[in-house]
């Protein structure tokens, strides 16, 4: 074998080695890290981090709003909601009045009866007010209300218009589809009948309108797509 022949091997071989090696590192580590992740021990650095980061945060906020106590008057024995503004456009078509000089990075120093926004770099307070952070609320149902008047002596249904604002009032999601006077007249007392079944609110219904709970009276028509019906009586 020829010496120029004798280098080239030995190069092959001195690489082969390095790659072999480098494999050899890759399986230990891998292997040290799936015994710590089985042990625990990854997890609990990654929280250790994790609360670090938090308690930063939280000292940041308690320095801006030190600074911002020189300035104004502020409850001692109530810790405030802090949050720094990053999109300053969406909050202005939320509640443009309020957040119509503010802009990102100034902080919102949020307490329960007052808001204050903050621009810590320039020592200035920009906005202070009621605010109202939205929150995703699940929507209320509407309900369908029908309303029967059985009063012989009430030919302008007076009585109907009074009952349907008594329902709304006692329940903002009350909707009135269907007004029309009953087939028998001048039932004793205000019945309240529940179309649909099981609803939990009936008593509450008929707490409200000063009213007895009872089932479709013979003789009257049961009105289409309601939930409620409200029968006038004389009590």
């Amino acid at each position: 074998m020829k010496p120029r022949e004798k280098a080239v091997g030995k190069k092959k071989r001195r690489a082969l080695k390095i790659i072999l090696s480098l494999l050899l590192i890759i399986f230990v580590a891998f292997g040290i890290y799936a015994a710590l992740e089985n042990a625990g021990y990854i997890r609990a650095l990654q929280l250790a981090f994790q609360i670090q980061k938090q308690t930063a945060l939280s000292a940041e906020d308690k320095q801006v709003l030190s600074q911002l106590k020189k300035i104004i008057l502020l409850p001692e024995d109530i810790t405030p909601t802090m949050a720094v503004i990053t999109d300053i456009e969406f909050l202005k078509k939320q509640q443009p009045g309020f957040f119509t000089n503010a802009k990102n990075n100034d902080r919102l120093i949020i307490y329960p009866d007052q808001a204050i926004i903050f621009d810590a770099a320039a020592n200035k307070i920009i906005k202070v007010g009621p605010v109202q952070i939205a929150q995703n609320q699940p929507q209320v149902q509407p309900v369908n209300f029908a309303i029967y008047n059985s009063l012989k002596d009430d030919p302008a249904n007076v009585k109907t218009t009074e009952m349907e604002t008594k329902i709304k009032t006692a329940f903002n999601n009350a909707v009135v589809t269907v007004k029309a006077n009953s087939a028998k007249y001048d039932y004793p007392k205000t019945l309240v009948i529940d179309l649909v079944g099981n609803n939990p609110e009936i008593q509450k219904i008929a707490d409200a309108v000063g009213g007895n709970i009872s089932g479709v009276p013979i003789g009257e028509k049961k009105p289409e797509g309601v939930a409620v019906l409200v029968i006038i009586g004389k009590q």
